[in-house]
């Protein structure tokens, strides 16, 4: 058996390291949430409604809790490998304000999870996790533009600059990056065949966003960049499941995790040449956090399971658009003027996965694990931005668990296979490098596209105390 003080020990052994793989994250997963929860559970391709028994139940369904009849920890990670390929164009009759851009990135992210469940009575069980919910974001440095307004670098801050003066070239950064965390207290309440359970969400999250502009030898800031950071956000939020043993081998179940809205009021600092701008205003913007359904259906025997879930994600109702009101009227917009409000039309689309996994026991100390997913793509060509992940469509999964004891160890791999997506004329992204003032606007000019695969790892380790 393996003491608490070595779960302790190792979860923040995993939490050591995600500073050194989260520096950079761009995710690809079903929109931008994982396929998966928990090391099993991926091993599953994320097919687990019906099936239980992990600390991770408290993600997805908490009527499971009560059909677990001893104290369990369970801790592991996620250990995330995208390969995010992305391309620009921009096309002009004067070859001097004509650019490509091709840029591949591996950024690396580590997101933990950590969980206790404790039966109370024969019937009642109750639990606790700590879990990433969702990640996103992108950096992208170097990427060759011309200046935001298509002006020379003498026009633009009005003096004459030696050698470089005369230039309209400029090299835009961009860097972007959100993370919704849940910590989850619940209950599992099971009469007969039937179980049933809730849970309380404490919601936090956090958003950064800069998008700057310098000339070619990054001696000069252009004026016109953003550089936002979220405050600290927090919300509740909760969930609801239910579950229940049609016979002896099959079992169906639904669970329903509720909306969070995330206030995401914060500073921003705007480039430019005025002295008060350094101090940066204050921003008022939220987030919302989409609901959530699943329904499962899961068949076992003393040595297989086989489970099949459909999930619904309503992302049309929270990822529409993403809207920002400063306090100070000095935001530039493509066309020139400045403004206190703007947003990112993100257009993205409702989802539904579809999940079906496997588990083989050919002992007890040994099993193995396959799965698969699918969800339709979220992202449409309005919508496609550096700064989100791509929706991948095709997961796959391989996973197993060797046991001792009372305890486990999981791992698995999964496979999300290459996504590209393609801009529109009318995206903000195509808008924001197209548009140089009122009377100079080229969207046909400019194209874009993106290409994301992620590779993951999932480890994990619980106990049965």
């Amino acid at each position: 058996m393996i003491s608490s003080r070595i779960f302790k020990v190792l979860f923040i052994l995993i939490l050591s390291l995600g500073p050194c793989f989260s520096e950079r994250k761009l995710l690809a997963f079903h929109g931008i949430m994982q396929p998966a929860f928990g090391a099993r559970q991926a091993g599953m391709g994320g097919a687990f409604a019906a099936v239980g028994g992990s600390v991770m139940d408290l993600e997805s369904n908490p009527s499971h809790l009560a059909r677990v009849k001893r104290t369990k920890w369970e801790l592991g990670s996620g250990i995330h490998f995208p390969s995010i390929e992305y391309n620009d164009e921009y096309i002009d009759s004067n070859p001097n304000r004509s650019y490509q851009n091709s840029m591949v990135e591996h950024p690396k992210a580590v997101l933990p999870y950590i969980g206790i469940i404790q039966p109370v009575t024969d019937n009642i069980s109750i639990g606790f996790a700590l879990y990433a919910q969702g990640v996103g974001g992108g950096q992208f440095k170097n990427i060759k533009r011309n200046t935001p307004d298509g002006k020379t670098l003498n026009e633009t801050f009005g003096t004459n600059i030696p050698i470089i003066g005369e230039s309209t070239k400029a090299v835009e950064d961009l860097n972007f990056r959100f993370m919704t965390v849940k910590s989850t207290f619940g209950a599992g309440y099971q009469k007969g065949n039937l179980a049933i359970g809730a849970g309380i969400d404490l919601v936090y999250g956090f958003m950064e966003l800069k998008r700057t502009y310098q000339d070619e030898t990054r001696s000069l800031t252009i004026p016109g960049g953003i550089r936002y950071q979220s405050d600290s956000a927090y919300t509740l939020g909760g969930k609801i499941g239910t579950s229940y043993d049609l016979t002896e081998n099959i079992r169906i179940a639904y669970s329903y995790t509720t909306r969070n809205v995330l206030p995401m009021d914060g500073t921003m600092k705007v480039d430019g040449y005025a002295p008060e701008r350094s101090f940066g205003t204050r921003v008022s913007r939220y987030m919302i956090w989409p609901d959530k359904h699943i329904v499962g259906i899961s068949y076992r025997t003393d040595r297989f399971i086989i489970d099949f879930d459909i999930k619904y994600i309503p992302w049309s109702e929270s990822f529409n658009s993403s809207k920002f009101r400063t306090e100070d009227v000095w935001v530039r917009t493509p066309i020139g003027f400045e403004t206190n409000s703007f947003q990112f039309n993100l257009n993205w689309k409702n989802q539904t996965i579809f999940a079906i996994g496997a588990e083989y026991k050919w002992n007890d100390r040994y099993m193995t694990r396959m799965g698969y997913s699918y969800g339709n793509n979220v992202i449409p060509a309005s919508g496609v931005s550096p700064m989100l992940g791509a929706s991948i469509e095709h997961h796959v999964s391989l996973g197993g668990s060797v046991s001792w004891n009372d305890s486990t160890f999981h791992i698995a791999c999964e496979y999300g296979f290459p996504k590209k997506t393609y801009g529109g004329k009318t995206s903000d992204w195509t808008l924001s490098h197209a548009v140089y003032s009122r009377t100079e606007v080229h969207p046909f000019q400019f194209s874009y596209n993106k290409q994301m695969s992620v590779f993951s790892i999932y480890l994990g380790m619980e106990q049965n105390i």
